[in-house]
């Protein structure tokens, strides 16, 4: 069960727990689930009063367990503690009064802890653990999870895309979970009352990321088709600054040559997200791209792009033909 579907259940059970530990890298998947949880709190008050954010960073550990003890005119609070950090090597703050609150908590307050990251060892994260509840919120990482959470997405929106089209749907916007939710609201509106959403539509209302296009222009690269690739350029160029093009093509590049490099020595993808600090979607594709692209094609792609990033700042010359030469260079080595 996705975390943000245990958050509804607890809402719509009104077994709300009194401690709440949320973390994880995906910010937006876990604002969400602060909508829903904050809905049952606009319920008895539509004010809101009821509800306070506050940030570890800037209140004591006494200051929030007396925030979460103190009693409310309609008789539930929730107090969130945003930034916490309290896993984090060297902290100093006395976490003693939370490990006292925790074993006896104000039963009609919810004390939410939001952090980026926990260290599960630590004896605050284990108190939590025994006397409230838990969620880890992160994005998908697979393709199957990736195409699974779209589906969901769309059903709750009542609508629905082939399987192909969610694909196509997913690269073109990129793997970010708010940027695709945006995406997928856009396309609401757009396709109005009709339930399915289909290519054409993606390609006439989403955005496409830059990411998506430099893979796409790499591709092009690889099959030696410089008409695809300068199209492709043209097109992002259209919306990108070309030195930003350019340092993407350059991450790209090294990217590559960081997968080559890892198959070289008899690695697999499997390693390449945390030895390169990319995604396990993105390792997949760039797994499969770099199998088209030599280790010399490459190096030789990486020494042109430091050539066209020199002349771009100094030569003057018109940035888009220095780019439109280099890919050409590309296309032919």
């Amino acid at each position: 069960m996705r975390e943000i579907e245990r958050v509804k259940e607890s809402v719509a059970k009104k077994k709300i727990p009194a401690v709440y530990l949320w973390y994880g890298e995906d910010r937006f998947l876990i604002q969400e689930a602060l909508k829903v949880l904050k809905s049952f709190y606009f319920i008895s008050d539509p004010s809101g009063s009821g509800i306070e954010v506050v940030s570890a960073k800037e209140l004591s550990p006494i200051a929030i367990v007396e925030r979460a003890n103190t009693m409310s005119f309609f008789a539930n609070r929730l107090v969130v503690v945003d930034e916490v950090t309290y896993f984090q090597d060297g902290q100093t703050a006395d976490l003693e009064p939370f490990l006292n609150y925790f074993s006896n908590p104000n039963p009609s307050t919810c004390l939410l802890f939001l952090a980026e990251s926990v260290h599960k060892g630590r004896k605050f994260y284990k108190a939590i653990v025994k006397g409230g509840e838990v969620l880890e919120f992160c994005a998908p990482k697979r393709p199957q999870e990736w195409l699974a959470w779209v589906q969901s997405e769309l059903k709750a929106r009542g609508k629905s895309m082939e399987t192909q089209v969610a694909i196509q749907f997913i690269d073109w916007a990129g793997h970010h979970t708010g940027v695709l939710s945006q995406e997928l609201d856009k396309l609401m509106i757009f396709t109005g009352d009709r339930q399915t959403i289909t290519e054409e539509d993606i390609a006439v209302i989403s955005t496409r990321t830059i990411e998506a296009s430099v893979f796409d222009l790499l591709d092009a690269v690889a099959n030696r088709s410089s008409t695809k690739a300068l199209r492709t350029l043209h097109e992002v160029l259209l919306d990108e600054h070309p030195l930003k093009v350019l340092a993407m093509l350059v991450r790209q590049v090294r990217l590559l040559l960081g997968c080559n490099a890892l198959r070289e020595r008899g690695g697999n993808v499997v390693e390449a997200p945390s030895l390169l600090g990319i995604s396990p979607f993105e390792a997949q594709k760039l797994w499969q791209q770099s199998v088209k692209l030599s280790s010399k094609q490459l190096s030789k792609a990486l020494s042109e792009c430091l050539k066209t990033d020199l002349a771009l700042k100094t030569s003057g010359g018109d940035p888009g033909l220095l780019l439109e030469m280099m890919i050409v260079r590309f296309c032919n080595e």
